[in-house]
This record gives C-alpha cells, sequence and structure tokens, in this order.
C-alpha cells in the first residue's frame, strides 16, 4: 500500500502496508553524515553569521539541528542518533575559500557548526573521535585519467563503508555532498535504500519548480525574474543518479524573489524547506522506511514505491 500525506506543505512517500505498522526502533538508528566544508562553509556558510535582507541572522546547517533534534525532548530523540560526520574535504580546497575554514576543526577558526557543540552524551561533535576527515584524492587527478579517478573514487567509498561498519552505522546521509555515489550502493554491499540525500530544492521531474544540480539557488532565482517560484527540499534515496533516486519526503513552500542575493534565499530556504524537512523526513524514513526496507521495491526512480507482497519478500 503506497500512502502520501502532507504537513505544513510537506509531502511523504512510501507507507507502510496493513501488515506492517509504524514500526519505533527498539535503538535508535545510527546516522552517519558525509558533507564537504568547501560547500556547506564555502557556500552556505553554516556555522556562521551572515547578512540577509532581513538583518543579520545565524545559519544553523544540517548537522547542527539534528544533533539538536536527538535530545531529549527533541523530535528525533530515541529514534535516531548521530555517530559521526565524515568530511572530504583537501587542503587546495581550503586555499580556494581564502583559509578561512580549515580540513579539521581547530580551535580559533570558524567551523560549520560551534565547537562547542555536544552530542546527547557531552562528548564534542568538532572532536575528531566524531568528525573524520577522508580525503576525496580522486578529485585531484585530471579528469583524462579514468581509470585512477575512478580506483580512488571506489577506494574513499570503501573507507566511508568501512567508518560506516566501524561506528555502527545503520544510515549515511550525504549533505551537500557534490559527488555521484555509486559504489557504496552497489549490490555487493548491501547499503542500497540506506543511503540518503537531501537536496535543497525539488527533485521531481515533472515539477514547475524542480531545480536539481549543483547550483539550485542560482537556477531559482533566475527563474523567479520570470514567473512565480517556490523552492524548498528533497530527502531521497541515492541511485546512480545525481538528484534522481526514490523521495522519501519533499517542499516546495519557499518563496523566491528576483531581487534575493543567493544568501538570502539560502537562509530562508534552510529555515523553511531544508532543516524542518530533513528532520520530520527522517522520522519518517526511520519508523515507516527503514523497517520494511528489505521488502520495498526501489526499482522505479519516482515515488510512491511500491511494497512487495508478503509471499515475495518472504
Amino acid at each position: 500500500m503506497d500512502t502520501l500525506r502532507t504537513n505544513h506543505g510537506m509531502q511523504f512517500y512510501g507507507g507502510t502496508p496493513r501488515i506492517a505498522p509504524i514500526v519505533a526502533p527498539a535503538s535508535p538508528v545510527k546516522l552517519l553524515f558525509v558533507t564537504s566544508v568547501r560547500d556547506v562553509g564555502g557556500d552556505d556558510s553554516n556555522g556562521r553569521i551572515i547578512r540577509t535582507a532581513e538583518g543579520d541572522r545565524y545559519m544553523e546547517g544540517t548537522v547542527e539541528r539534528t544533533i539538536h533534534a536527538t535530545r531529549s525532548g527533541g523530535p528525533l530523540h530515541g529514534i535516531l542518533e548521530v555517530a559521526g560526520i565524515v568530511t572530504d574535504d583537501l587542503e587546495r580546497d581550503m586555499q580556494r575559500l581564502g583559509d578561512v575554514f580549515p580540513v579539521r576543526p581547530a580551535q580559533g577558526r570558524p567551523w560549520i557548526h560551534p565547537l562547542d557543540l555536544q552530542t546527547p552524551d557531552g562528548g564534542l561533535v568538532a572532536s575528531p573521535a566524531f568528525t573524520h576527515s577522508i580525503p576525496s584524492g580522486f578529485r585531484s587527478l585530471p579528469h583524462s585519467d579514468v581509470a585512477g579517478r575512478t580506483e580512488q573514487k571506489r577506494d574513499w567509498e570503501e573507507q566511508v563503508l568501512a567508518l560506516a561498519d566501524r561506528l555502527g552505522a545503520n544510515v549515511i546521509v550525504s549533505d551537500h555532498l557534490m559527488m555521484r555515489i555509486a559504489h557504496m550502493i552497489d549490490e555487493s554491499h548491501g547499503w542500497f535504500g540506506r543511503v540518503l540525500n537531501i537536496h535543497p530544492a525539488i527533485t521531481k521531474p515533472d515539477h514547475p519548480c524542480r531545480f536539481p544540480g549543483k547550483t539550485p539557488t542560482r537556477d531559482a532565482i533566475a527563474q523567479a525574474a520570470q514567473r512565480e517560484t517556490f523552492t524548498g527540499a528533497t530527502l531521497h534515496i541515492v541511485d546512480a543518479e545525481i538528484d534522481h533516486g526514490p523521495i522519501l519526503a519533499d517542499i516546495a513552500a519557499t518563496p523566491v524573489f528576483a531581487s534575493d542575493t543567493p544568501m538570502d534565499l539560502r537562509y530562508r530556504n534552510y529555515q523553511q524547506g531544508k532543516l524542518p524537512l530533513f528532520i520530520d523526513g527522517m522520522r519518517h524514513y526511520v519508523r515507516n522506511i527503514l523497517p520494511h526496507i528489505d521488502s520495498l521495491d526501489l526499482s522505479a526512480p519516482l515515488p510512491p514505491f511500491r511494497h512487495v507482497p508478503v509471499s515475495a519478500a518472504a
């Protein structure tokens, strides 16, 4: 049975069959974030005070919001915990940003969240035990070296999977990781359906405000110069194509104005789209989808995905 429900403009895809009611996990699902500081920090200014048309604002990121949501009383408490964070940046990435951010968290330097941010058990999120640097070195090879880039990228994905296994992570979430994930979701690993992406725009092909790819903010502002435009966010399962896999939840309620600067729109969309969609979307995924992931037909690229009959899933 496929279901679709809405909440403040959010849509949630992929329901649970009648024979399988909502399941609250016996212990919290463990999530491993994979992100790029050059993007969530350099482009989106996570962890910093930014200037917007409404005044100076603090730019909270997905990692920080999720940590808060897993604390006692939070919407993810008891069903999800963050097991760790992977950053993939190279030293040259930070140099191109003017050395604003270090490759690893460092006292006295900006980071993508406050350096004193603590996990629910009191550990420092910015500690080496929690935030892990696995540089994506394949990006430094020339594009003509297809074999070398492919081999090194496979090795990078293997390192992420090895860390996930060591940390006991059940789910991997890509947040502004600007690369195609392919190796870790192939059939040999059993991770397909457990690797997710949060994209700051709609990805449905038939949506009038669809902005996939690397420049969703710029594309939304460009469209707003021509007609009324809204943007939002999509939480989806990662498949072999970028911004393409089965959708778990989405929202398109953030207004876009032709006069917006990129930072104006990013801040507005984080508040109205990306952050609330991620938290509520993960609640939906952990409670309604993940317990049945092995009996779901995820072959179709678009929602709603189908439940495999009990006899076929047995």
